[in-house]
């Protein structure tokens, strides 16, 4: 189903896998925005992204109906299906695109909140921001995690981000031409790092956050490492000179504390040669220069792309 060519057309993506406790009564929560949405003029349209369950998720959303349904075979992450989730938005001119988690903890009420920035064209990107409006204590944990990745992002981005992996989120057609989600494991900080190198818009809106009653969340002792990889990996794609050119700096910076080092101990008399460890010192260099001119063709690559 094409987005309609007479009114300004949203799209709610609804990752899920195993939610077929829920999924049924998300997709009808959301649903019920339809009459609110139309009032702001916009037709909503629904896409759920069975991502390899095994259990019947699939059957209940195809029962309750969808205007859209991705089937992956296999289980291949969170972020591989936010992805087909934004690449079905994109390819079918959907004009603002919502993330929708499949458990039940968000509520499909803020929609309308959510995309008034890209409504009004203020924004490009809007996180929602549970902590004001949050039912329960998030664990230990989770929160040192939130406050970690919240530090990261702003660093990074230089937005003033309160919440970085809400699991609701809306997108705009702009963005939509341009995302890059390079890893399947999540989606939320590559966003943010994907978009701010794109020159996006970022706003942040309060949404309702409520404790998970079924199912079991992704997130796992592994989530940091995973998380920070992907974070990586999206910048070389964004800009890679940010990430070749301070490796670059820290393995000729490490030749040139050799050589400063061993020359003063020579000439202290310590040291028999000005430079005893000419191989390392080469080495460095030659590592060195050869990051760093890796990463300006990458980034030549990236722009000429762009």
């Amino acid at each position: 189903m094409k987005a309609s060519e007479f009114s300004p057309s949203i799209l709610v993506v609804i990752p899920a896998y195993n939610e077929q406790d829920t999924i049924e009564r998300v997709i009808e929560e959301t649903r019920f925005c339809g009459p609110r949405l139309q009032d702001l003029g916009f037709d909503l349209h629904i896409c759920v992204v069975d991502d390899g369950s095994t259990d019947a998720t699939a059957d209940v959303a195809r029962h309750v109906g969808v205007d859209h349904l991705i089937a992956h075979r296999l289980n291949r992450g969170l972020g591989a299906a936010v992805r087909s989730g934004l690449e079905c938005g994109r390819s079918h001119d959907y004009d603002i695109v919502v993330k929708l988690d499949a458990d039940g903890q968000h509520d499909p009420r803020d929609i309308p909140d959510l995309i008034h920035p890209i409504a009004n064209d203020e924004a490009d990107v809007v996180y929602g921001n549970r902590f004001p409006r949050m039912t329960y204590r998030m664990p230990l944990v989770r929160r040192i995690g939130n406050a970690l990745f919240r530090s990261l992002m702003r660093q990074l981005t230089q937005w003033d981000i309160v919440d970085s992996q809400p699991g609701i989120v809306a997108l705009s057609k702009t963005y939509l031409q341009v995302f890059s989600i390079a890893g399947d494991y999540n989606y939320t900080q590559q966003i943010l790092v994907d978009a701010y190198h794109k020159g996006m818009r970022y706003d942040q809106v309060p949404v309702a956050f409520k404790e998970r009653t079924s199912g079991h969340s992704f997130v796992s002792m592994k989530y940091p490492f995973l998380a920070l990889y992907q974070i990586v990996m999206t910048l070389i794609l964004a800009r890679p000179l940010r990430v070749f050119l301070p490796i670059a700096s820290v393995f000729l910076g490490g030749a040139g504390l050799v050589v400063v080092t061993e020359l003063i101990l020579w000439m202290n008399g310590i040291g028999e040669k000005p430079v005893e460890h000419v191989n390392l010192v080469l080495g460095l260099t030659i590592l060195g220069v050869n990051t760093g001119y890796f990463g300006v063709l990458a980034e030549l690559v990236v722009r000429h792309r762009s």
